[in-house]
C-alpha cells in the first residue's frame, strides 16, 4: 500500500501508523508511540508542536494550545493564527516522523480518523482536510474512529466473525461509544453512536489537581500559581501511575507531598464513569438492542487503562444479565495483539489494506441508491448529504408546521465493500426525530446531533410527516 499513513488526531495525544512489510506499525518518535496534541504559537510564522512544544508550556502559557480538538471550528486568540494552521503544523510534524519510520520513503496519502458524531456537514472535517493538504498530503480520506478500532480487532482476529461489538472509546476528551455489527468482520457496519459526554483523561486530571489544590489550601500552604502547569502535570502522572500501582505520591510546588490511592481516584471519577454507562444504555436503546445482544465490548483509548472502567462495566453487564459479554482491553490473536491505546490508528491501516484489495477486484454490478417513501411521494436519495425539513432550502422540503426548517439529514456513502451505507443525523434542536416508532433521538441540552444507521424498512417521523426507507 506504500505511501499511506493513518493519523488518529486526539484530544490530548495523537498517534500514527504506517504499513511495513505488510503489517501495521506504530510511528514512535524517539521510541514514544504518540504525539502530544499541543502547540506553542510564538508568532504567525513560528509554531512549535508536539514533543518540541512541551518545554514551552511553562515559559509561554499565553501562547500554548492544548485540548483543542473539538474547538477547531472556532478562532483561538493566539497571535493571529487560526486552528487550521496549527493543525497543519501538527500533521506536518507527524508526516515527517512517519517518513523517517518509513525508511525515508515519502508518505503523501493520509487517512484521518474522526469522531463518529462528525457529519459530512461538520466544518471541522473541512478544516482537517485543508490542514492535511497544507501539511503536504495529496490525498485525504476520513474514517470514523469506532470503525477504525473495529478494523484493528478484525485484523488481529484474522477476519473471524465477531458479531455485535460495543466500542467503548474513552480517551482524553469526550466519551464516544459506538455500536458495530461485525458479523462480516471484513466489513464492520456502523449501527449508531452516542457522543458529547464530557468524560475522559482531561477531566480526571483536573479532578486530581483540584483535590491537591484543596488539600494544600486546607494546610494553609497553597500551591504556587506560577508553577501550576508543573503541578498539573505531576497530578496527571500520579493518575496514570494508579493504573498499575495501588497508591502514589508526588511533590508539589508548595514543597509538600500529595498522596492518592486507587480508591481515592475511584471516588473522584466514579460519577463521571457512570455517565458513560448511561450513554451506552441510550445508544443501545436507540438501536433496538440489549446488552445481552453484545458479543464483546472493545475498550479503546488510554483512559480505559484505569481499572475502575472494567470494574464498572462488569457490574453493569451483570445488572443486565449479560455477564457472558467479553470485555477486551488486551488479547492475542492470529495477527498479533489487540492494542487498546492505539487501536484507532492501527485499524486505519488495516482498513486501507482492505480498501485497496477491494479496488483491485473486478467491479460488482452497480448498486442503486435507496429511497424514502412519504405517502405517494418518493424521495430519491443521492450519494452525499441529503437534507430534509420545512425550509425550501432543503433537498426535500415539506409543508409540515410541526417539522423544523432543517430537521434531519441522511448521509449516503459507500463502505469498503462498495455497498451504500445510510446514516441519519438529527438536526432539529426543538422537535424530535422518531426512528421506528419508538425513540426521540434529539432534544438534548445542550443539543448534540445524534447518528443512527438506517436498515431496509426503517421508518422516520419528523413532525407529523412519516417516511419509510427502502433500499
Amino acid at each position: 500500500m506504500g505511501n499511506w499513513v493513518c493519523i488518529d488526531f486526539g484530544t490530548c495525544n495523537s498517534a500514527a501508523a504506517i504499513e511495513i512489510d505488510g503489517r501495521p506499525k506504530l510511528v514512535s518518535p524517539n521510541n514514544v508511540p504518540f504525539f502530544p496534541t499541543v502547540a506553542c504559537v510564538l508568532s504567525r510564522d513560528k509554531i512549535v508542536v508536539c514533543q518540541n512544544a512541551e518545554s514551552f508550556k511553562t515559559h509561554y502559557p499565553e501562547s500554548f494550545l492544548q485540548e483543542f480538538k473539538l474547538d477547531i471550528a472556532n478562532s483561538p486568540d493566539c497571535n493571529g493564527v487560526d486552528y487550521q494552521k496549527v493543525v497543519a503544523e501538527i500533521l506536518r510534524y507527524i508526516k515527517g516522523c512517519s517518513e523517517v519510520e518509513n525508511n525515508g520513503a515519502r508518505l503523501d496519502r493520509v487517512i484521518l480518523t474522526i469522531p463518529a458524531i462528525y457529519t459530512e456537514q461538520d466544518s471541522r472535517k473541512d478544516i482537517m482536510r485543508l490542514a492535511a493538504l497544507d501539511a503536504g498530503f495529496t490525498t485525504v480520506e476520513f474514517l470514523r474512529e469506532p470503525q477504525a478500532a473495529a478494523w484493528h480487532y478484525a485484523y488481529i482476529n484474522d477476519s473471524h466473525s465477531a458479531g455485535l461489538s460495543l466500542i467503548y472509546d474513552l480517551g482524553g476528551g469526550t466519551f464516544d461509544p459506538a455500536l458495530m455489527d461485525m458479523g462480516e468482520v471484513d466489513n464492520p457496519t456502523f449501527l449508531g453512536c452516542n457522543s458529547g459526554v464530557k468524560c475522559g483523561g482531561q477531566y480526571f486530571d483536573a479532578a486530581v489537581y483540584k483535590k491537591a489544590q484543596k488539600e494544600a489550601t486546607d494546610m494553609d500552604k497553597p500551591l504556587v500559581r506560577e508553577k501550576r502547569w508543573n503541578d498539573y502535570e505531576a497530578c496527571k502522572k500520579l493518575k496514570e501511575s494508579l493504573s498499575a500501582s495501588p497508591s502514589g505520591t508526588i511533590m508539589l510546588s508548595n514543597d509538600e507531598f500529595f498522596s492518592l490511592n486507587r480508591e481515592g481516584l475511584n471516588a473522584l471519577i466514579g460519577e463521571k464513569l457512570d455517565l458513560t454507562l448511561s450513554a451506552c444504555d441510550s445508544m443501545l436503546k436507540t438501536a433496538h438492542k440489549e446488552w445481552t445482544h453484545i458479543n464483546q465490548v472493545l475498550l479503546v483509548g488510554g483512559s480505559t487503562s484505569i481499572p475502575l472502567v472494567s470494574e464498572k462495566l462488569r457490574q453493569h453487564l451483570a445488572s443486565h444479565n449479560a455477564s457472558e459479554v467479553r470485555i477486551i482491553r488486551s488479547m492475542t490473536g492470529i495477527n498479533g495483539e489487540y492494542n487498546h491505546n492505539y487501536a484507532v490508528c492501527l485499524g486505519g491501516i488495516a482498513y486501507i489494506e482492505r480498501l485497496l484489495d477491494k479496488q483491485e477486484q473486478p467491479s460488482m454490478a452497480e448498486e442503486q441508491i435507496g429511497i424514502l417513501i412519504c405517502g405517494n411521494e418518493v424521495c430519491q436519495l443521492k450519494e452525499g448529504v441529503n437534507t430534509f425539513g420545512r425550509s425550501s432550502e432543503q433537498d426535500f422540503s415539506f409543508s409540515d408546521p410541526a417539522m423544523s426548517r432543517e430537521h434531519f439529514t441522511i448521509d449516503v456513502s459507500r463502505n469498503s465493500s462498495g455497498h451504500y451505507e445510510y446514516l441519519v443525523t438529527t438536526m432539529s434542536q426543538k422537535k424530535a426525530t422518531i426512528i421506528n416508532d419508538r425513540l426521540a433521538l434529539n432534544l438534548n441540552v445542550p443539543f448534540a446531533p445524534r447518528n443512527i444507521a438506517l436498515v431496509d424498512g426503517a421508518t422516520i417521523q419528523a413532525g407529523v410527516t412519516r417516511f419509510q426507507f427502502k433500499k
